[in-house]
């Protein structure tokens, strides 16, 4: 009889994918603390301090689109892990389980989006998840095509704006923009519980509501398509499993993705200052968006592999383990992350809403994630063989007590 589906055992987990995976974590923290202190309609004008302004600068070149985006590289390569894994046991339901796994992702993301924070990107991956689920029988050259579209994707729209959005569209959302920074801060900043989750609501309801919302949100599905389209080529390849086979071009990779992450960022940079005259060329646009995203891909590339890099050193495994131990309850610590940053700014908890600025928000992300996080999740996997969200997300796809 074929093996019972089931989630990878811990046996036959990959210990850097999960290194990297943890450390995705705490960026992805870091970038959204900023959604969890202070409304994201305020604009990034809110803060005229230097130490303020050198902060948000320093939070954006390292940690800016990259974390995010290696995390939806991770679910790329997991997605063919452990749909391979299902069709190796139960060929005939491998994808029916997969289906399922994906629904129960979907629901978490609808209520974790539609009452604890509109920040959410769980509703994002299992979107895509089922996207992955067409695109498996595309060949290595499409995949290759679908990706660079993502990359030009928003800078084609920050090129042909005043042609894809409508003037109409454009004042009503600075409307919205000051109601929703309004009505946030009462909310977040002094309502309950209950007023934040409604707030909560009425925020994704705005997103997915409106044009500009639903144009942000193309934005956000595209940029999280890039990495998972990656992950998934890597996968399909097979190279996670090939790590120790491929250190040479590992390491010859890595340089080569923070040269073409420098460039890009250099290149980008030069564009702002011609690109903020009235009326800039399209083609100044298009190219400075451009190399910008591929700045960022080249970067989160960059960071990856160094971790890949410096986990196979014997000296950093003591350092690393903790990482490892987050990343493999991704589910558990997201969410824990919400409930940290709500309770820390919101009303119903400490109340620091609208307190913290960038610095303060650069340091926090940080201190907690390795003053609760990590040692909490080494803690649970001392006495757990799953995190316990993990475990009720594995009990709910797969059907049963998973031993």
């Amino acid at each position: 009889m074929p093996p019972a589906p089931g989630p990878v055992r811990s046996e036959d987990r990959i210990l850097v994918i999960d290194i990297v995976r943890g450390v995705a974590l705490l960026g992805i923290f870091i970038m959204n603390m900023p959604g969890f202190s202070h409304s994201l309609f305020a604009g990034v004008d809110a803060y005229t301090d230097p130490l303020s302004r050198a902060a948000a600068l320093v939070r954006e070149a390292l940690f800016g689109g990259k974390f995010n985006s290696m995390f939806s590289m991770l679910f790329g390569i997991g997605f063919t892990i452990q749909l391979g894994r299902l069709r190796e046991s139960q060929p005939a339901r491998a994808t029916a389980i997969y289906v399922r796994r994906l629904v129960v992702l979907l629901a978490i993301g609808l209520v974790h989006a539609g009452l604890l924070w509109s920040g959410d990107v769980l509703l994002v991956y299992a979107v895509l998840g089922f996207a992955l689920l067409l695109l498996q029988r595309l060949t290595d050259k499409v995949l290759i095509a679908l990706l660079v579209a993502c990359l030009a994707f928003p800078a084609l729209f920050d090129a042909y704006r005043e042609q894809l959005v409508s003037p109409r569209a454009e004042a009503l959302a600075a409307f919205d923009y000051e109601d929703l920074e309004a009505s946030n801060n009462l909310a977040f900043g002094s309502g309950s519980f209950v007023d934040a989750a409604r707030e909560t609501a009425r925020t994704l309801a705005w997103g997915y509501g409106t044009a500009m919302g639903r144009w942000s949100y193309a934005l956000f599905y595209v940029h999280m398509a890039t990495g998972m389209l990656l992950g998934y080529a890597i996968g399909r390849r097979g190279w996670v499993r090939r790590i120790a086979e491929l250190r040479p071009e590992v390491r010859d990779l890595q340089w080569i993705a923070l040269g073409v992450g420098i460039a890009g960022a250099l290149v980008y940079a030069a564009s702002r200052p011609a690109a903020l005259v009235a009326e800039p060329a399209p083609s100044l646009v298009f190219g400075g968006d451009f190399m910008h995203a591929v700045s960022r891909l080249a970067l989160m590339i960059f960071y990856a592999l160094t971790l890949v890099r410096v986990a196979a050193l014997p000296a950093w495994r003591g350092v690393l383990l903790p990482f490892a131990a987050a990343g493999r309850m991704p589910l558990t610590n997201y969410l824990l992350q919400t409930v940290l940053g709500t309770f820390i700014f919101y009303g119903w908890g400490l109340g620091y809403w609208g307190r913290a600025g960038p610095a303060l928000e650069l340091l926090l992300a940080p201190l907690l994630f390795v003053a609760i996080q990590l040692p909490l999740s080494v803690w649970w996997l001392r006495h757990h063989r799953y995190g316990p969200l993990e475990y009720a997300w594995r009990v709910l796809s797969y059907g049963g007590r998973i031993a």
